[in-house]
């Protein structure tokens, strides 16, 4: 037997491990932890850890303790009467959470579940060996086309952060990060050399192209790279495939389990074409929702946040941009593709995008808030239109300038490298 067959056949029997463990626990609680397990290669090396970790956890339980843990729970989907809903255990639906949504004890159930994700989850915590952690950023992006005003561009970020004005073309920076300087390299080769150069470690989200533009053919490619102007095609395709539902439940769990097995293949950007677990990351999170697939600046937030929350990068380039102005008689709210629908010219809508962008900036931000990573993470977001920055140290870290300082942009690049060199 070779070692590949080796490592494939331990595999196997870890996962097949996984799956006994699964069904141990409530009802209620499989599907979620199910579809994880059956999407196994695709997951980020962050949730496959993350996966592992929590059912070695529930491993550790001795019999006793683990029903203990569960009884709650289960005494309450007895009384909820699930096992006469057909519920699914093979993944989550759109039926199980509304048949979840719609039980007078769903209030209930929730506070129960979260009890034993944390019991367990704690148990996991403090079973793992201390571990360093690295200096990880958020890098923010009011593009210059965007007219932000000196109050709601850094409305309400963080306390903890600071504004500074940047001596010079603040676009600059932007250059610095992707391309580097003498003597520094850009963040791609900077993660390439680190211990770990997985790409789910370095995100680049753009709502336009320029990102892309910036990186150079010899640039090392680390980078989960997405750009919503180069998904077009994909973003319109699935947009119409949506817009086939019915509007009753079962109907939309049918087309969206359609949706994710079809052969999206001639729709994919090239740039994508070796790239399973980004695609399937993108067609999951076209299909949660949250204005994704029509709004760029909402793309750019939502998969900055699902990248925060699955991936957990040590890097993360976020680039707002430009959108259309919503056109009259179109029906946004449920998901119709403006250009298809109507034959008005698209126009630009700076102002709405500069509020959207600043908002949204902020939103990225308080998901990155949601992790015990923030401890080490610095955020920097610069808006090109005020030539201005807002800064976010480390946590128990002193600001690098006083407020209202004048830095230039090589300055706050090298100290930026300085960060996550340490």
């Amino acid at each position: 037997m070779s070692e590949q067959q080796s490592q494939e056949q331990s595999e196997a029997v870890r996962l097949g491990t996984f799956r006994g463990l699964i069904a141990q626990l409530p009802v209620t609680l499989r599907p979620s932890l199910n579809q994880q397990l059956g999407q196994w290669d695709m997951l980020f090396p962050f949730e496959q850890n993350r996966l592992a970790e929590f059912l070695g956890s529930v491993e550790s339980f001795q019999p006793a303790a683990l029903d203990s843990l569960t009884q709650p729970l289960r005494a309450l989907e007895r009384k909820m009467g699930v096992a006469q809903w057909g519920f699914s255990t093979d993944r989550d639906t759109v039926e199980n959470a509304s048949m979840l949504a719609r039980s007078a004890y769903y209030a209930e159930w929730r506070r129960a579940v979260q009890q034993i994700f944390m019991v367990v989850d704690n148990a996991a915590r403090n079973s793992a060996p201390a571990q360093a952690t690295p200096t990880r950023l958020v890098l923010l992006i009011l593009p210059e086309a965007l007219p932000t005003g000196p109050q709601t561009a850094w409305q309400e970020i963080s306390p903890r952060g600071h504004e500074i004005r940047i001596a010079g073309d603040s676009r600059r920076l932007l250059e610095l990060m992707m391309q580097g300087q003498s003597g520094q390299p850009g963040i791609a080769t900077l993660m390439a050399r680190s211990e770990s150069a997985d790409s789910s470690d370095l995100w680049l989200i753009d709502a336009e192209a320029k990102l892309d533009s910036l990186l150079s053919p010899a640039t090392p490619a680390v980078a989960s790279h997405l750009s919503y102007v180069a998904l077009a095609p994909f973003r319109d395709e699935l947009l119409a495939g949506l817009n086939t539902i019915p509007r009753n439940i079962e109907g939309a769990d049918q087309i969206i389990a359609a949706l994710r097995q079809k052969d999206w293949k001639r729709w994919w950007p090239p740039e994508l074409a070796d790239q399973p677990k980004l695609r399937n990351f993108l067609l999951e999170l076209f299909l949660t929702g949250n204005g994704a697939l029509i709004f760029s600046n909402a793309f750019v937030e939502w998969g900055a946040s699902e990248a925060l929350r699955r991936a957990r990068p040590r890097i993360l380039v976020v680039r707002f941009g430009m959108r259309s102005k919503p056109k009259p008689f179109t029906s946004i709210a449920i998901f119709e593709n403006q250009q298809r629908i109507s034959s008005l010219p698209d126009v630009n809508d700076p102002e709405g995008s500069a509020i959207d962008a600043a908002i949204l900036a902020r939103y990225v931000w308080l998901a990155a808030s949601r992790y015990p990573e923030q401890e080490q993470t610095i955020c920097v977001c610069i808006s090109e239109f005020q030539n201005s920055a807002y800064v976010i140290p480390l946590t128990a870290a002193s600001p690098a300038w006083s407020p209202e300082s004048t830095v230039t942009p090589e300055e706050i690049y090298t100290w930026i490298a300085a960060q996550l060199a340490n």
